[in-house]
């Protein structure tokens, strides 16, 4: 029986598009659909002229998971699709689709941005009428821009502050659901705090911007778990318990493998084998060749010694005769 997990785990139900859905792709049908048309009118809100050159990288990421947050927040919760697939053949609004990544969302995301505050995209939402959840938002920052003259700039640095506290808050409830002791707790999202791009060991973000945990890296002389991440970035139910860092076995042995775990091979019967089947190695060719050479040197050497020695005798007993 293998000891991998059989693929039907990883087999998902396929995904059915809702008006929330942003979905990438080319056609009137992708652009005219209500989820595309919330994003559009949901980016335009933060058009601002100085964005391009003003903006921080920190603020213009902060503003891009703003909108995707947004997008997450809706009921149905708001996905970002593409179609799965390299052929892509599909049209319309057909799939099968697939889930972008929180990377993959994110650099839509801040595409969309640059493209809203370029000089040559200002007709990028005209004719979209904003749903109203979007009205609300757009309101809210009129609202904050008229009575406190809070700007976009100004938004932008408290979307990075927001953006992040959520994750801060993901990554908690993420480790002490996975059993990670309080005080492992607050030391990784002490340096998470201090640095940005500290990746806490063990988690990853999923598609849905939450955590989920791809290993527990033994915290507090726990035993590492290691689970298997389905295609939706969300651990499958197959956990393995591995061994201690100290007992950690070598890479190879703790799955079978055919190379690795058939009996040591026996030289003596491997010669046997190659000998009756006549088979010689080219480099053992070679020196066959060497030696049958070097023997015919050697006979033609012998010979010649052999035909001189004759000829000595011969001519020593020709002499004794001609002195008798």
């Amino acid at each position: 029986m293998s000891c991998y997990p059989a693929l039907n785990q990883f087999n998902r139900p396929p995904i059915v598009v809702t008006d929330n859905d942003v979905l990438c792709g080319r056609g009137v049908n992708i652009a005219a659909h209500a989820g595309n048309e919330r994003f559009r009118t949901l980016v335009t809100t933060r058009a601002d002229a100085n964005y391009c050159e003003g903006y921080s990288a920190t603020e213009k990421k902060a503003v891009a998971e703003e909108i995707i947050h947004h997008i997450a927040s809706l009921d149905p919760p708001g996905r970002f699709l593409k179609r799965e697939g390299r052929g892509q053949v599909s049209r319309g609004l057909n799939g099968p689709w697939e889930e972008l990544s929180r990377k993959e969302a994110l650099k839509k995301t801040c595409q969309a941005l640059r493209d809203c505050n370029r000089n040559d995209r200002e007709t990028y939402a005209n004719g979209v009428v904003a749903p109203d959840d979007v009205k609300a938002v757009a309101d809210e920052i009129a609202t904050g821009a008229a009575t406190e003259g809070v700007s976009l700039k100004d938004l932008a640095a408290r979307s990075v502050v927001e953006s992040s506290e959520r994750t801060q808050e993901r990554l908690r409830e993420a480790m002490q659901e996975a059993g990670v002791p309080d005080d492992q707790i607050e030391e990784q999202l002490k340096r998470q705090r201090a640095d940005p791009t500290y990746v806490i060991p063990g988690f990853a973000m999923t598609a849905q911007g939450s955590f989920a945990p791809i290993s527990n890296p033994g915290y507090g002389h726990q035993p590492s778990i290691m689970e298997m991440m389905g295609p939706d970035g969300v651990p499958v139910q197959h956990q393995v318990v591995l061994p201690m860092p100290g007992q950690m076995p070598g890479l190879y042995s703790q799955y079978p493998h055919p190379a690795m775990d058939m009996p040591p091979i026996d030289p003596a019967a491997v010669a046997a084998a190659r000998a009756a089947a006549g088979y010689v190695h080219p480099n053992d060719l070679e020196k066959q060749k060497a030696a049958a050479a070097e023997a015919v040197t050697n006979a033609e050497e012998d010979h010649e010694a052999t035909e001189a020695a004759v000829a000595a005798a011969q001519e020593a007993e020709e002499t004794e005769d001609t002195e008798v």
